[in-house]
């Protein structure tokens, strides 16, 4: 019950800001699993709340930015599965969110100005570190931001982005890894009802919310996020 509401708070949050609700399902995952089985079941959580969020904010999807991001997700995530076992996670995630933090002082770019090559660099990154630190989404949203876009394309694309992202890691994981899905899967149908809910609450609730006050609050939403990936770090190293 816990989980499932948390889930539903999450999927709210990401459906108005675009961020921070992976993290939050990820962290509540994180409290009853380990990390082998966390990882796994959070993109499989995931693959349906982008899908959602697909659903839902469709018509202000970049096609032109997909296409891009999309090219090098599969030999990110092949290369991540493979390399699985011999990077450190904990480092990874303090470099993820020292990007993050530094993201938020950078000056944003005229919308579109962004050059083809780094989306395809983006998506290959987000692919490959995903598989090893799991939440990745901040760290697209930050690249995000930093292009421009309105607050409705930015859900929109990130969705999409993210959706094909965790599918690709989701597949890595059912046939290179070998994790077994099935035995979770009253867990996963739970969750997965609870983020489909949120998001369309969330939806709904975005639409009160000015272009102003969207970029205000991802920006402090994403210092938290960069700020909790360090405190989440220095545990590990210190204790």
């Amino acid at each position: 019950m816990v989980l499932a509401l948390g889930t539903l708070l999450a999927s709210v949050i990401s459906a108005i800001f675009g961020l921070a609700g992976g993290t939050l399902v990820f962290a509540l995952l994180s409290w009853g699993l380990d990390a082998k089985q966390a990882i796994p079941l959070h993109s499989g959580v995931q693959v349906v709340g982008n899908l959602a969020r697909f659903t839902a904010f469709w018509p202000y999807i970049q096609w032109r930015v997909v296409g891009f991001f999309s090219i090098l997700l599969l030999p990110g995530a092949w290369l991540g599965g493979l390399l699985y076992n011999y990077f450190d996670p904990i480092l990874l995630e303090f470099m993820v969110g020292t990007f993050i933090f530094l993201s938020i002082f950078m000056p944003e770019g005229k919308m579109g100005s962004t050059k083809p090559w780094m989306f395809v660099a983006l998506g290959f990154l987000s692919s490959f570190l995903g598989m090893i630190v799991a939440v990745t989404g901040p760290f697209i949203a930050s690249f995000f931001v930093l292009n421009n876009i309105g607050k409705e394309a930015l859900i929109a694309t990130k969705s999409v982005c993210q959706a094909l992202t965790q599918i690709v890691k989701t597949g890595v994981f059912f046939f290179s890894v070998g994790f077994d899905f099935g035995e979770y899967r009253w867990l996963l149908i739970g969750l997965c009802t609870a983020t489909i809910l949120g998001t369309f609450i969330g939806r709904w609730l975005m639409e009160k919310i000015s272009q102003k006050r969207f970029n205000q609050i991802n920006r402090i939403l994403l210092a938290v996020i960069a700020m909790g990936m360090w405190i989440d770090a220095f545990k590990h190293w210190l204790f």
